[in-house]
């Protein structure tokens, strides 16, 4: 697939080399049904397309090149099956290129500023963002038996090598010795080791330090509380909030569009085994509150509220986590929309607007007081990782969470079980992993102000 930015053809000039290609007219309207325009256009193979631009404003010519290119990279990609057989016994993210199929469509973007640095930018920008947004669906699409907390820790580390970022990896040892109880439960039935990744990216002193947070379950069997077939299919992919921050990540660092960043990621496995943790069991978590396992299915919220306590300790005052959560956020909100949470209003009314720029959809759901108690019932501990029978589960999942945020802390929660999977293919994007959620986070940290509308 190649983009390549021209001017318009002139009568007599530059029409030798130039193929018949069909015309496509952006639907300027609306960012979201841009990206749905030309997702399927992505689709395509063997085709060559031209997207004229004049007719509107140089900025938005930026902003329309930007989503077209990514949406473009979407809508192509596949996961190679002979990729996949290829990456035996290999390092997967030497590899990753070969895991991923775009096509070989042409698309020639027309505008008589096409010799304006910022619409060459934004092509490249785009182009970026759709090849590392594919890089984070061919993490989610591996197999298991493929992608495990070794596996993923040594494609993290790597990455931290090519970006020239410090990259840390916590194993259990290190994991008992400060505590992170909720990490090391969810774990316990699994035979791999887990894993606690950290990557930092620093601009400058006294700048605020913004934790990227994403959940890295590698499987999820429900643990004892075990899932039948039908919920167990995709469980590989719960591990998608954490490909989809390493990626965000990872685009913010390469086009030097951030502030100081700090990402950490929980990775564990959800299995059953001797050392399984039981419902009724007490754990203790980073900050030492104790916590009582009723749904050994409800492991996410566990390892993700040690990574933001881990974030906070390493003096993060802002934090952005996302999650393949709860089904019942995928209930409330259907398979394209992201529910969020935030303790501050100005945060989540700034990355709503930055995911109607990038295309994307989030709303932002209740936390109250109320959904917090149903948590406090446990008479051995302080709480409980779930309410039964209760209701309201991404709104008490998020209470949950929100219990490890300290005062002052600004923090937005993504809970994003819908939109990360596309369960079955149409013509806009391949069955499987999907990259929700990084555009919107890229848009969002890129402007690098928290306090701000956009």
């Amino acid at each position: 697939m190649r983009f390549i930015l021209k001017c318009p053809q002139t009568s007599g000039t530059e029409t030798l080399d130039i193929p018949v290609c069909t015309e496509v007219i952006p639907d300027h309207a609306d960012a979201g049904r841009l990206a749905e325009q030309f997702n399927r256009m992505g689709k395509q193979r063997g085709e060559c397309f031209r997207i004229p631009l004049d007719g509107i404003p140089l900025e938005q010519q930026r902003e329309a090149a930007r989503l077209i290119v990514r949406s473009v990279f979407q809508g192509a990609y596949c996961f190679r099956k002979e990729g996949l057989k290829d990456l035996q016994g290999k390092d997967i993210f030497g590899m990753r290129e070969s895991l991923a199929d775009f096509g070989d469509t042409v698309f020639y973007i027309e505008s008589h500023a096409a010799e304006d640095e910022g619409l060459e930018r934004a092509v490249r920008y785009g182009e970026l963002e759709g090849r590392c947004i594919a890089h984070a669906r061919s993490l989610g699409n591996l197999p298991a038996n493929y992608l495990g907390t070794e596996g993923l820790s040594a494609y993290i580390r790597n990455l931290g090598a090519d970006l020239g970022v410090e990259c840390r990896i916590l194993g259990r040892e290190e994991l008992k010795a400060q505590g992170f109880g909720g990490i090391l439960a969810v774990n316990q039935g699994s035979v791999q080791e887990p894993k606690l990744a950290v990557l930092t990216a620093e601009r400058g002193v006294g700048r605020p330090l913004t934790a990227l947070v994403g959940k890295g379950i590698l499987f999820d069997s429900g643990g004892y509380h075990l899932k039948s077939i039908g919920a167990m299919e995709g469980m590989k992919f719960d591990m998608c909030g954490a490909a989809n921050i390493l990626e965000a990540f990872e685009i913010l660092v390469r086009e030097g569009t951030y502030e100081n960043l700090l990402v950490v990621l929980p990775l564990a496995e959800n299995a059953i085994g001797p050392e399984a943790c039981r419902m009724g069991d007490v754990i203790t978590m980073g900050n030492g509150c104790t916590v009582e396992i009723y749904n050994t299915d409800a492991e996410g919220r566990l390892i993700l509220a040690d990574a933001l306590v881990y974030a906070q300790q390493q003096g993060a005052d802002r934090i952005l986590d996302l999650a393949t959560l709860t089904y019942s956020c995928q209930a409330a909100l259907g398979d394209k929309m992201t529910g969020m949470f935030s303790n501050d209003d100005f945060a989540s009314s700034g990355f709503t607007c930055a995911a109607r720029k990038a295309g994307e959809r989030v709303w932002r759901l209740p936390m109250d007081s109320h959904y917090r108690e149903l948590l406090s019932w446990s008479n051995t501990a302080d709480l409980a990782n779930y309410a039964p029978g209760k209701g309201a589960g991404a709104s008490v999942a998020a209470c949950f969470l929100e219990d490890f945020i300290q005062k002052g802390v600004k923090w937005i929660h993504l809970d994003a079980v819908g939109p990360s999977v596309m369960r079955e293919r149409d013509d806009r994007m391949a069955e499987g992993a999907t990259g929700a959620n990084i555009a919107s986070i890229v848009t969002f940290l890129e402007k690098g102000n928290w306090d701000d509308r956009l």
